[in-house]
């Protein structure tokens, strides 16, 4: 009887080791939460164009991506945390306003997604301004241990195209 039971936990805690259960894991709500937390603020100070604020809060092989911005601005593509900031702090720094109307937000394990609308305000080199609003704006985030690794946005560009056409038309 005795050894039965001992091939019976043997069983068990083999079992238990292979699926993973023996393991500490964090659960799918501990992340996400971990996740909210961390992607909320990049996401504040990113709209708040908060240079100083984001760059704890990217990680170094942290990048950033707008495959939706190719045709309007060439290729927007940044890897590593010191090429995405300087994008941030050179290409954004004629941007006067950035404001974003939430219409979604939701976090999934280590992915948070943003969505909304996005007005800004662009500011060009004869001293206009193009005043985009509406635009639709999605962002997704990807947080790895405490750090924002990857960021990529998705945007509809034809308001900012008819702001443009609108501020050079001098309207």
């Amino acid at each position: 009887m005795l050894l039965k039971f001992i091939r019976f936990i043997v069983l068990v805690l083999a079992l238990t080791a292979s699926h993973g259960w023996a393991q500490e894991k964090t659960s799918f709500s501990q992340l996400s939460a971990e996740t909210r937390v961390i992607a909320e603020q990049y996401f504040k100070a990113y709209i708040a164009r908060d240079w100083e604020r984001l760059e704890p809060l990217l990680a170094d092989a942290g990048g950033f991506e707008d495959p939706t911005a190719t045709l309007v601005f060439g290729s927007v593509r940044f890897e590593g945390k010191t090429a995405t900031l300087k994008n941030f702090r050179e290409g954004y720094a004629a941007i006067k306003h950035m404001e974003f109307h939430q219409m979604r937000a939701f976090v999934s394990g280590e992915h948070a997604v943003f969505e909304g609308t996005l007005d800004w305000t662009l500011g060009l080199r004869d001293g206009k301004s193009a005043v985009t609003q509406a635009m639709p704006f999605i962002t997704v985030l990807r947080v790895v241990r405490g750090r924002v690794l990857e960021h990529r946005d998705f945007a509809d560009y034809t308001p900012f195209l008819a702001a443009m056409r609108a501020a050079r038309a001098g309207g």
